[in-house]
């Protein structure tokens, strides 16, 4: 029979010596033989001699003045239950079970590993090499794969990965890459460990608690480590049971089951996980560590605290609303006890009431009713959890003000504490761009791909959203970036957008949708051109649809104010009239010079008005030229004349041009009327002695368009 931790209180060995002494204080020998069982029993007392943990102080005195202390190594081995574990797979199950059942870690890791693998999205700069990567993303489920290695990261720390390839057949491959343009494939695999088509299929997440590296700490001295993976007892037990079974289902089962898994049922080797195919990934893991330590270890004492401080309040709600009460029948001041008739009438009273009312009892002559309670509702409520709660927060690196509790001096609104939370999601999203660009560099080169995909989120930074949001459209603005990347970041579908943009356009377009109204829109266009063309003069009120009524006596408008000068009858001498030519300015009509003319002289503004109008010129020769141009050639187009043809449709232009006056209308007929007139032979002569004086000075042939403006300069000197 084993022996009872606690055992019955009839087995405990109670001295027969009294546990009191008394004298009579009219007897010297009897008060002198208590004092001396006294001093007996204070020798009892003695010394500490051995502590917790084989501590020993028997060597300690009365003679010292301090007394050792309780340290944390003592509390931790009078209650192992509340001790923080040390070794790498305790703090690692500690860590996991700690995220099971406080619901504080849970939401906090969950939100956080959730927040760092938002929205991810496999990107290309082929739009077809793009949709089959994020259809192989959505095949091996990369979403969820970020997620769950975001949340291990964060939960655990160490987060084995096993992947599982797959080897495409010919039907498959060609269904895959149906969209994909060709110049984007190649032959060549560069990497062995892969053969052509073999692609990532399948990640199976492992227990970190049943891996361990082959050879223990000396791996962390090697550069490619060996993991080894342990079966736990209570699957090698199913899987034997599923081997001597008959069943058709266990038997399909079984044959699913890998054949390393089967034999290491058998033995107690474990299994080698492949090198190549497995990937372990730490958070913030010293190289002399064999297993990184979680991000919740440095908090476990808080956290077994937590835990403490939730069954103290247990403890108390049960004890909140307990009450004793003591009738107290007779009185032995008086020398008053009670019969067995009277105790059990009080019995049979106190028993039939039902706890509700008032009870009334006639008694007497001596009764009496004492009754206690408890103050320890005062212990439940929230003031005992601050200091816990607000040191497991600072611990993971969330600020007091995002969780919505209560905060404390010198934490809300904290930059450092908001820092260390945005840079250990930065730190995990490394981690997760650092594993899926290994994983897209081998579906590149197992396809033939040019170019990997490239991985993005919702929220490429994390440090202010909103602000980088702003930044991004800025910068679209001024086309340092793309459209399409802003609406990616915006959660928008790019092709999806466009297509809706080019249908409200059309809408707009044909009237069926109403114009945008914004700062970047006009809500009414024509009312716009109406006011400019009224404040700038160009039209008149009636114009515009506007009806003035008549103005009052001796109203005046803001412009008739601004210009009085302008006014008649205000006292100003009257204007001297010009006496003007009845027949016209020149000589008579149909008349001839009888003298020659006097040489006009040159006027800067007549010389700049002159060029202008010649460019212009030009420009409609050339529009109504080209054509017939190009029909007497039997050409296309003016590029497809040769050097001579273009030689010679120049000249043509030039000598209409010479033929025009300034000022002169350019219409079809006047410019084909000035065809027929002949052209001053010496004109020719001079233009090409500036384009052969031109072409020395800057040391090079003129091109056509050099050789336009410079005709436009010969024509305005020519004319004025």
């Amino acid at each position: 029979m084993s022996k009872r931790k606690y055992p019955r209180s009839e087995d405990v060995n109670v001295p027969d010596s009294s546990a009191y002494v008394s004298w009579d204080s009219d007897d010297p020998k009897a008060k002198a033989s208590a004092i001396e069982k006294y001093g007996e029993a204070v020798s009892e007392f003695g010394y500490a001699s051995v502590g917790s943990r084989g501590r020993d102080f028997s060597d300690l005195t009365s003679n010292l003045s301090g007394r050792p202390g309780l340290g944390q190594a003592d509390f931790d081995w009078f209650r192992p239950g509340q001790a923080v574990p040390t070794k790498s797979k305790d703090i690692i199950s500690f860590a996991r079970s700690s995220y099971r059942r406080i619901g504080l870690i849970r939401n906090a890791i969950d939100l956080m590993g959730d927040f760092a693998c938002q929205g991810i999205r496999l990107v290309h700069p082929n739009p077809r090499v793009e949709k089959f990567f994020n259809d192989w993303f959505s095949r091996v489920r990369g979403r969820f794969v970020s997620e769950r290695i975001c949340n291990l990261l964060f939960r655990e720390a160490n987060v084995p990965i096993r992947m599982k390839t797959a080897k495409l057949n010919k039907q498959k491959r060609l269904k895959m890459q149906k969209s994909i343009a060709s110049p984007d494939m190649q032959a060549v695999i560069d990497d062995k460990m892969f053969q052509k088509g073999e692609l990532p299929w399948q990640y199976v997440f492992l227990d970190p608690i049943l891996v361990d590296p082959v050879g223990g700490a000396v791996s962390n001295l090697i550069g490619n480590k060996l993991y080894r993976m342990q079966l736990p007892n209570h699957l090698k037990r199913e899987i034997k049971r599923l081997q001597a079974s008959h069943k058709p289902a266990d038997a399909i089962v079984l044959s699913q089951i890998p054949e390393d898994v089967l034999r290491a049922a058998q033995t107690s080797e474990g299994i080698i996980l492949p090198p190549e195919k497995t990937f372990m990934l730490h958070y913030k893991k010293d190289d002399w560590q064999e297993w990184a330590d979680p991000m919740t270890y440095a908090c476990f004492k808080d956290l077994l605290l937590y835990e403490k401080l939730k069954l103290a309040d247990e403890a108390a709600l049960d004890g909140a609303i307990s009450k004793i009460r003591v009738w107290k029948l007779g009185s032995l001041d008086h020398k008053l006890a009670p019969t067995a008739a009277a105790a059990s009438a009080l019995g049979d009273i106190l028993g039939t009431n039902v706890g509700g009312g008032t009870m009334d009892i006639v008694w007497g002559p001596d009764i009496e009713l004492i009754e206690t309670g408890t103050d320890v509702q005062r212990f439940l409520g929230e003031e005992k959890y601050r200091p816990t709660l607000m040191a497991i927060y600072a611990c993971l690196g969330i600020p007091p003000t995002l969780t919505g509790t209560f905060g404390a001096s010198g934490t809300t609104n904290n930059f450092i504490s908001l820092k260390t939370l945005t840079e250990r999601l930065n730190y995990v999203r490394n981690i997760i761009l650092e594993f899926w660009n290994e994983q897209v560099k081998i579906v590149q080169e197992a396809m033939g791909f040019r170019f990997p995909a490239q991985i993005e989120f919702d929220f490429m930074y994390l440090d202010d959203p909103a602000a980088m949001t702003q930044l991004m459209i800025n910068l679209a603005d001024r086309n340092v970036i793309s459209d399409e990347f802003v609406q990616r970041n915006i959660k928008a579908n790019p092709g999806v957008e466009r297509k809706r943009l080019s249908n409200e356009e059309k809408r707009r377009q044909s009237g069926a949708m109403s114009e945008k109204i914004s700062p970047f829109h006009s809500v009414d266009k024509d009312f716009a051109l109406e006011k400019i063309a009224l404040q700038t003069g160009i039209s008149t009120p009636s114009e515009v649809g506007l009806n003035l009524n008549n103005k009052k006596n001796g109203e005046e408008s803001a412009l008739e104010m601004r210009r009085p000068n302008e006014k008649t009858g205000q006292g100003f001498p009257p204007s001297k009239e010009k006496k003007t030519n009845p027949n016209g300015p020149g000589r008579p009509k149909n008349t001839r010079d009888t003298k020659p003319r006097d040489r006009k002289t040159f006027k800067p503004k007549q010389k700049a008005a002159i060029e202008i109008w010649g460019k212009e010129a030009q420009e409609k020769i050339s529009e109504a030229l080209n054509s017939a141009i190009l029909e007497g050639f039997g050409k296309k187009n003016m590029r497809s004349l040769n050097s001579e043809e273009t030689s010679q449709a120049e000249m043509m232009k030039f000598e209409i041009l010479c033929n025009l006056e300034p000022g002169e209308g350019l219409s079809t007929k006047t410019i084909f009327a000035a065809v027929n007139r002949d052209c001053e032979s010496h004109v020719h002569d001079s233009f090409n002695s500036w384009i052969t004086e031109a072409s020395e000075q800057i040391g090079r042939r003129l091109s056509i368009e050099e050789i336009r403006n410079l005709r436009v300069a010969f024509y305005t000197d020519f004319k004025s």
